[in-house]
Protein backbone atom coordinates (compact mmCIF):
# COMPACT_ATOMS: atom_id res chain seq x y z
CA UNK A 1 0.00 0.00 0.00
CA UNK A 2 1.36 3.20 -1.02
CA UNK A 3 2.36 5.60 1.83
CA UNK A 4 0.66 8.84 1.05
CA UNK A 5 2.11 12.16 2.42
CA UNK A 6 0.34 14.33 4.54
CA UNK A 7 -0.40 18.17 4.87
CA UNK A 8 1.86 19.63 7.24
CA UNK A 9 -1.14 20.77 9.55
CA UNK A 10 -2.04 17.22 9.60
CA UNK A 11 1.87 15.80 10.78
CA UNK A 12 1.53 18.44 13.48
CA UNK A 13 -2.22 17.27 14.76
CA UNK A 14 -1.08 13.54 14.82
CA UNK A 15 2.19 13.85 16.62
CA UNK A 16 0.51 16.54 18.88
CA UNK A 17 -2.44 13.51 19.87
CA UNK A 18 0.27 11.38 20.77
CA UNK A 19 2.73 13.51 23.01
CA UNK A 20 -0.94 14.19 24.84
CA UNK A 21 -0.27 10.60 26.48
CA UNK A 22 3.36 11.15 27.21
CA UNK A 23 3.16 11.96 31.36
CA UNK A 24 3.72 15.34 32.43
CA UNK A 25 6.87 16.32 34.26
CA UNK A 26 5.15 17.21 37.15
CA UNK A 27 4.21 13.48 37.83
CA UNK A 28 7.30 11.90 37.06
CA UNK A 29 9.22 10.69 40.04
CA UNK A 30 11.84 8.23 38.55
CA UNK A 31 14.02 10.07 36.00
CA UNK A 32 17.54 11.14 36.50
CA UNK A 33 16.53 13.32 32.94
CA UNK A 34 14.42 16.29 33.55
CA UNK A 35 12.60 19.15 31.15
CA UNK A 36 15.70 20.46 29.36
CA UNK A 37 16.41 24.09 29.74
CA UNK A 38 14.34 26.41 27.35
CA UNK A 39 17.81 27.79 25.73
CA UNK A 40 19.09 24.79 25.22
CA UNK A 41 15.65 23.45 23.47
CA UNK A 42 15.99 26.64 21.59
CA UNK A 43 19.55 26.07 20.49
CA UNK A 44 19.59 22.20 19.89
CA UNK A 45 16.50 23.90 16.94
CA UNK A 46 18.82 26.02 15.36
CA UNK A 47 21.60 23.64 15.47
CA UNK A 48 19.56 20.58 14.05
CA UNK A 49 21.13 21.08 10.57
CA UNK A 50 24.48 20.49 12.35
CA UNK A 51 26.82 17.32 11.90
CA UNK A 52 29.82 16.37 14.09
CA UNK A 53 31.11 13.61 12.04
CA UNK A 54 31.62 16.55 9.47
CA UNK A 55 33.85 19.08 10.73
CA UNK A 56 34.77 20.51 7.29
CA UNK A 57 31.54 21.68 7.25
CA UNK A 58 30.44 22.24 10.71
CA UNK A 59 33.52 24.33 11.86
CA UNK A 60 32.12 26.53 14.41
CA UNK A 61 29.90 23.52 15.83
CA UNK A 62 33.42 21.65 16.68
CA UNK A 63 34.96 24.49 18.09
CA UNK A 64 31.85 24.46 20.41
CA UNK A 65 32.44 20.99 21.36
CA UNK A 66 35.69 21.77 22.24
CA UNK A 67 34.31 24.58 24.55
CA UNK A 68 32.06 22.27 26.41
CA UNK A 69 35.00 19.76 26.62
CA UNK A 70 36.87 22.41 27.98
CA UNK A 71 34.45 23.78 30.68
CA UNK A 72 33.20 20.31 31.87
CA UNK A 73 37.34 19.39 32.49
CA UNK A 74 37.39 22.85 34.29
CA UNK A 75 34.44 21.88 36.91
CA UNK A 76 36.12 18.17 37.18
CA UNK A 77 39.59 19.32 37.71
CA UNK A 78 41.09 18.30 34.63
CA UNK A 79 42.00 21.45 32.69
CA UNK A 80 44.58 20.01 30.42
CA UNK A 81 42.70 16.75 29.88
CA UNK A 82 40.80 15.79 26.77
CA UNK A 83 37.40 14.73 25.81
CA UNK A 84 34.85 14.34 23.59
CA UNK A 85 30.75 14.61 22.98
CA UNK A 86 28.69 10.97 22.96
CA UNK A 87 25.22 9.67 22.54
CA UNK A 88 25.23 9.25 26.66
CA UNK A 89 26.66 6.83 29.19
CA UNK A 90 26.52 3.98 27.75
CA UNK A 91 28.69 5.14 24.99
CA UNK A 92 30.59 7.66 26.65
CA UNK A 93 31.53 4.43 29.43
CA UNK A 94 32.15 1.85 25.91
CA UNK A 95 34.63 4.32 25.03
CA UNK A 96 36.44 4.63 28.12
CA UNK A 97 36.85 0.75 28.75
CA UNK A 98 38.16 0.40 24.69
CA UNK A 99 40.73 3.31 26.05
CA UNK A 100 41.60 0.79 29.05
CA UNK A 101 42.00 -2.05 26.86
CA UNK A 102 44.00 -0.27 23.86
CA UNK A 103 46.30 0.95 26.77
CA UNK A 104 47.00 -2.28 28.06
CA UNK A 105 48.15 -2.73 24.88
CA UNK A 106 50.30 -0.25 24.38
CA UNK A 107 52.05 -0.92 27.34
CA UNK A 108 52.18 -4.56 27.24
CA UNK A 109 49.33 -5.58 29.28
CA UNK A 110 47.23 -6.49 27.61
CA UNK A 111 46.37 -10.67 28.05
CA UNK A 112 44.24 -13.01 25.93
CA UNK A 113 41.47 -12.56 28.84
CA UNK A 114 41.08 -8.68 29.40
CA UNK A 115 39.63 -8.49 32.99
CA UNK A 116 37.47 -5.45 34.10
CA UNK A 117 36.66 -4.96 38.07
CA UNK A 118 33.16 -3.61 38.99
CA UNK A 119 30.69 -3.48 41.94
CA UNK A 120 27.42 -5.76 42.12
CA UNK A 121 25.82 -2.40 41.48
CA UNK A 122 27.46 -1.07 38.16
CA UNK A 123 25.31 0.15 35.48
CA UNK A 124 23.83 -2.00 33.50
CA UNK A 125 25.37 -0.49 30.17
CA UNK A 126 28.33 -1.99 31.29
CA UNK A 127 26.69 -5.47 30.37
CA UNK A 128 26.55 -4.46 27.00
CA UNK A 129 30.21 -3.31 26.92
CA UNK A 130 31.73 -6.31 27.89
CA UNK A 131 29.94 -8.56 25.48
CA UNK A 132 30.70 -5.72 22.76
CA UNK A 133 34.36 -5.47 23.78
CA UNK A 134 34.79 -9.11 24.62
CA UNK A 135 36.06 -8.05 28.38
CA UNK A 136 35.78 -10.20 31.32
CA UNK A 137 33.72 -8.77 34.48
CA UNK A 138 35.15 -9.38 37.82
CA UNK A 139 31.96 -8.43 40.41
CA UNK A 140 33.32 -7.19 43.50
CA UNK A 141 29.71 -7.19 45.99
CA UNK A 142 29.09 -3.38 47.05
CA UNK A 143 29.78 -3.16 51.07
CA UNK A 144 27.04 -2.41 53.76
CA UNK A 145 27.28 0.94 52.74
CA UNK A 146 26.46 -0.33 49.12
CA UNK A 147 29.34 0.82 48.00
CA UNK A 148 32.86 -0.14 45.78
CA UNK A 149 35.51 -1.56 48.55
CA UNK A 150 38.40 -0.63 48.25
CA UNK A 151 40.38 -3.33 49.85
CA UNK A 152 38.69 -6.12 47.93
CA UNK A 153 39.44 -4.12 44.81
CA UNK A 154 42.47 -4.32 45.70
CA UNK A 155 42.35 -8.33 46.33
CA UNK A 156 40.84 -8.95 42.81
CA UNK A 157 43.60 -7.12 40.68
CA UNK A 158 45.56 -9.55 38.89
CA UNK A 159 47.61 -9.20 35.48
CA UNK A 160 44.45 -9.51 33.86
CA UNK A 161 42.83 -6.51 34.70
CA UNK A 162 42.79 -3.56 32.60
CA UNK A 163 40.49 -1.65 34.25
CA UNK A 164 38.49 -0.67 37.14
CA UNK A 165 35.09 1.09 37.26
CA UNK A 166 33.96 3.63 40.26
CA UNK A 167 30.53 4.84 40.30
CA UNK A 168 30.14 8.42 41.74
CA UNK A 169 26.00 8.62 42.13
CA UNK A 170 24.78 4.79 40.90
CA UNK A 171 21.34 5.27 39.38
CA UNK A 172 19.73 3.14 41.85
CA UNK A 173 20.56 4.56 45.26
CA UNK A 174 22.49 7.83 44.43
CA UNK A 175 25.48 6.22 46.44
CA UNK A 176 28.80 7.44 45.53
CA UNK A 177 31.96 5.52 45.73
CA UNK A 178 35.21 6.37 47.63
CA UNK A 179 37.06 7.11 44.48
CA UNK A 180 40.13 8.34 46.38
CA UNK A 181 40.36 5.67 48.45
CA UNK A 182 40.02 2.97 45.31
CA UNK A 183 42.49 5.18 43.68
CA UNK A 184 44.90 5.40 46.47
CA UNK A 185 44.72 1.32 46.41
CA UNK A 186 45.45 1.11 42.89
CA UNK A 187 48.57 3.76 42.82
CA UNK A 188 51.12 1.85 40.41
CA UNK A 189 49.71 -1.07 39.37
CA UNK A 190 48.66 -0.12 35.97
CA UNK A 191 44.85 -0.85 35.66
CA UNK A 192 43.24 2.53 34.24
CA UNK A 193 40.55 3.94 36.67
CA UNK A 194 37.29 4.67 35.02
CA UNK A 195 34.58 6.81 36.97
CA UNK A 196 30.95 6.88 36.28
CA UNK A 197 29.78 10.04 37.15
CA UNK A 198 26.66 9.82 34.24
CA UNK A 199 23.86 10.66 37.56
CA UNK A 200 26.76 12.28 39.48
CA UNK A 201 28.94 14.32 37.48
CA UNK A 202 26.78 17.35 37.68
CA UNK A 203 25.42 17.04 41.11
CA UNK A 204 28.89 16.31 43.52
CA UNK A 205 31.10 19.44 42.29
CA UNK A 206 28.51 21.92 43.26
CA UNK A 207 27.26 20.15 46.19
CA UNK A 208 30.30 19.50 47.55
CA UNK A 209 30.28 23.79 47.25
CA UNK A 210 27.19 24.04 49.32
CA UNK A 211 28.89 22.29 51.66
CA UNK A 212 27.61 18.51 51.21
CA UNK A 213 29.68 15.78 52.37
CA UNK A 214 30.68 14.04 49.55
CA UNK A 215 33.45 12.54 48.41
CA UNK A 216 35.71 13.73 45.72
CA UNK A 217 35.53 11.43 42.55
CA UNK A 218 37.62 13.70 39.96
CA UNK A 219 40.48 14.23 38.35
CA UNK A 220 41.74 16.29 41.37
CA UNK A 221 42.30 12.59 42.71
CA UNK A 222 45.47 11.76 41.59
CA UNK A 223 45.01 7.88 39.12
CA UNK A 224 41.48 8.99 37.93
CA UNK A 225 41.74 8.26 34.73
CA UNK A 226 38.51 8.73 32.87
CA UNK A 227 35.01 10.22 33.64
CA UNK A 228 31.70 10.13 32.27
CA UNK A 229 29.04 12.66 32.50
CA UNK A 230 25.61 13.50 31.12
CA UNK A 231 24.48 16.86 30.47
CA UNK A 232 21.24 15.34 29.35
CA UNK A 233 20.57 14.55 33.09
CA UNK A 234 21.33 17.81 35.75
CA UNK A 235 23.11 19.44 33.34
CA UNK A 236 19.37 20.28 32.14
CA UNK A 237 20.62 19.27 28.41
CA UNK A 238 18.07 17.57 25.79
CA UNK A 239 18.51 14.55 24.74
CA UNK A 240 20.82 12.77 23.53
CA UNK A 241 23.93 14.53 25.44
CA UNK A 242 26.76 12.60 26.88
CA UNK A 243 30.43 13.12 27.35
CA UNK A 244 33.75 10.94 27.85
CA UNK A 245 36.40 12.80 29.60
CA UNK A 246 40.24 11.92 29.76
CA UNK A 247 42.64 13.07 32.14
CA UNK A 248 45.61 12.88 29.38
CA UNK A 249 45.43 15.36 26.42
CA UNK A 250 45.93 12.06 24.09
CA UNK A 251 43.27 9.93 26.10
CA UNK A 252 40.71 10.59 23.49
CA UNK A 253 42.73 9.12 20.74
CA UNK A 254 43.05 5.65 22.18
CA UNK A 255 39.93 4.65 20.56
CA UNK A 256 40.70 6.19 16.77
CA UNK A 257 39.57 5.08 13.48
CA UNK A 258 40.47 6.53 10.00
CA UNK A 259 38.02 7.38 7.25
CA UNK A 260 38.92 6.53 3.82
CA UNK A 261 37.52 9.91 2.46
CA UNK A 262 40.87 12.86 2.46
CA UNK A 263 40.60 15.66 5.10
CA UNK A 264 37.49 13.70 6.83
CA UNK A 265 39.10 13.52 10.58
CA UNK A 266 39.82 10.53 12.38
CA UNK A 267 36.91 9.30 14.56
CA UNK A 268 37.03 8.97 18.26
CA UNK A 269 33.38 7.96 18.99
CA UNK A 270 31.19 4.75 18.21
CA UNK A 271 29.03 7.01 16.10
CA UNK A 272 30.25 8.72 13.11
CA UNK A 273 27.66 11.01 12.28
CA UNK A 274 26.73 12.86 15.63
CA UNK A 275 24.33 15.24 16.13
CA UNK A 276 26.11 18.83 16.62
CA UNK A 277 22.35 20.21 18.10
CA UNK A 278 23.65 18.27 21.55
CA UNK A 279 27.14 20.14 21.89
CA UNK A 280 25.10 23.69 20.90
CA UNK A 281 22.80 22.70 23.80
CA UNK A 282 24.96 21.67 26.39
CA UNK A 283 26.96 24.48 25.37
CA UNK A 284 24.12 26.94 25.77
CA UNK A 285 23.02 26.06 29.35
CA UNK A 286 26.99 26.04 30.62
CA UNK A 287 27.58 29.55 29.36
CA UNK A 288 24.18 30.97 30.44
CA UNK A 289 24.04 29.25 34.32
CA UNK A 290 27.88 29.19 34.65
CA UNK A 291 28.70 27.81 37.84
CA UNK A 292 26.44 30.08 40.09
CA UNK A 293 23.84 28.84 38.21
CA UNK A 294 24.21 24.90 38.63
CA UNK A 295 24.64 26.01 42.49
CA UNK A 296 20.98 27.47 42.55
CA UNK A 297 19.94 24.34 40.51
CA UNK A 298 21.64 22.14 43.20
CA UNK A 299 20.79 24.36 46.45
CA UNK A 300 17.17 23.57 44.59
CA UNK A 301 17.49 19.85 44.13
CA UNK A 302 18.92 19.25 47.34
CA UNK A 303 15.94 21.81 49.18
CA UNK A 304 13.56 19.34 47.70
CA UNK A 305 15.17 16.15 48.75
CA UNK A 306 15.28 17.02 52.07
CA UNK A 307 11.93 17.84 51.90
CA UNK A 308 11.28 14.84 50.62
CA UNK A 309 12.35 12.70 53.34
CA UNK A 310 11.41 14.54 56.35
CA UNK A 311 7.86 13.62 55.02
CA UNK A 312 8.46 10.23 54.37
CA UNK A 313 9.84 10.09 57.82
CA UNK A 314 6.90 11.66 59.07
CA UNK A 315 4.78 9.48 57.51
CA UNK A 316 6.34 6.43 59.23
CA UNK A 317 8.62 5.24 55.94
CA UNK A 318 12.37 3.75 56.85
CA UNK A 319 15.13 4.61 54.23
CA UNK A 320 17.09 2.00 52.55
CA UNK A 321 19.85 4.36 52.73
CA UNK A 322 20.98 7.29 53.61
CA UNK A 323 20.35 9.61 50.30
CA UNK A 324 23.92 11.42 49.32
CA UNK A 325 22.42 12.58 45.65
CA UNK A 326 18.97 13.20 44.92
CA UNK A 327 17.81 9.80 45.13
CA UNK A 328 15.33 9.03 47.97
CA UNK A 329 15.20 4.85 48.24
CA UNK A 330 12.23 4.15 50.67
CA UNK A 331 11.62 0.42 52.08
CA UNK A 332 8.18 -0.97 50.79
CA UNK A 333 6.77 -4.01 51.05
CA UNK A 334 4.91 -5.05 47.24
CA UNK A 335 7.22 -2.15 46.26
CA UNK A 336 6.65 -3.61 42.36
CA UNK A 337 2.44 -3.49 42.96
CA UNK A 338 2.75 -0.07 44.44
CA UNK A 339 4.73 1.42 41.30
CA UNK A 340 2.46 0.09 39.18
CA UNK A 341 -1.25 1.30 41.10
CA UNK A 342 1.06 4.58 41.35
CA UNK A 343 0.83 4.86 37.29
CA UNK A 344 -2.84 3.81 37.47
CA UNK A 345 -3.27 6.86 39.64
CA UNK A 346 -1.08 9.09 36.92
CA UNK A 347 2.67 8.94 38.59
CA UNK A 348 5.59 7.39 37.48
CA UNK A 349 7.99 6.32 40.55
CA UNK A 350 10.46 2.84 40.05
CA UNK A 351 11.76 0.01 42.35
CA UNK A 352 14.71 -2.19 41.12
CA UNK A 353 14.53 -5.58 40.28
CA UNK A 354 17.41 -6.85 42.35
CA UNK A 355 15.86 -5.16 45.50
CA UNK A 356 12.41 -5.48 44.74
CA UNK A 357 11.30 -4.25 48.34
CA UNK A 358 11.80 -0.66 47.82
CA UNK A 359 10.77 2.10 46.07
CA UNK A 360 13.15 4.98 44.54
CA UNK A 361 12.11 8.23 44.00
CA UNK A 362 14.08 10.76 42.64
CA UNK A 363 14.61 14.74 42.51
CA UNK A 364 15.36 16.76 39.61
CA UNK A 365 14.71 20.25 38.37
CA UNK A 366 11.22 19.82 37.77
CA UNK A 367 10.11 18.53 41.13
CA UNK A 368 9.33 21.11 43.12
CA UNK A 369 8.18 20.71 47.04
CA UNK A 370 4.85 21.60 46.31
CA UNK A 371 4.77 18.20 43.66
CA UNK A 372 6.14 16.32 46.40
CA UNK A 373 3.31 17.24 48.82
CA UNK A 374 0.76 16.56 46.10
CA UNK A 375 2.55 12.90 45.40
CA UNK A 376 2.30 11.66 49.35
CA UNK A 377 -1.33 11.35 49.61
CA UNK A 378 -1.40 9.26 46.60
CA UNK A 379 1.19 6.88 47.66
CA UNK A 380 -0.61 6.15 50.78
CA UNK A 381 -3.58 5.59 49.00
CA UNK A 382 -1.45 3.20 46.70
CA UNK A 383 -0.10 1.65 49.68
CA UNK A 384 -3.91 1.19 50.96
CA UNK A 385 -5.12 -0.50 47.83
CA UNK A 386 -2.25 -3.00 47.54
CA UNK A 387 -2.49 -3.99 50.77
CA UNK A 388 -5.72 -4.66 50.42
CA UNK A 389 -5.41 -6.44 46.97
CA UNK A 390 -2.42 -8.52 49.33
CA UNK A 391 -4.92 -8.94 52.15
CA UNK A 392 -7.49 -10.43 49.56
CA UNK A 393 -6.54 -11.54 46.46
Amino acid sequence: MEHVGLSASEVRRRIAAELEDDVPWNRVLNSICTEPHPLAVEMAAAAARTNLGDVRIFRGTKRIEREVVRILLSFLGGPTGSGTLVSGGTEANLLSMAAARESARADGRLTDRPEVIVSSTVHFSFAKIFAILGLTPVVVPVDDSLRLPADEVLRQVTEHTVAVVATAGSSEFGVVDDVETIASRLAGLGPHLHVDAATGGFIIPFARELGRELPRFDFSVDGVDSITIDPHKYGLAPVPAGVILFREPEGAQRFAFDSFFKDTPTHHTLLGTRPGSAAVATYAVLEHLGRSGFLAVTRHNYEVTDHLVARLREAGHELFVEPQLNIVVVRMPHAARISERLEELGWIASTSTRFVETLRLVVARHVTTEMVDAFLPVLERARRDVAAEVAYP
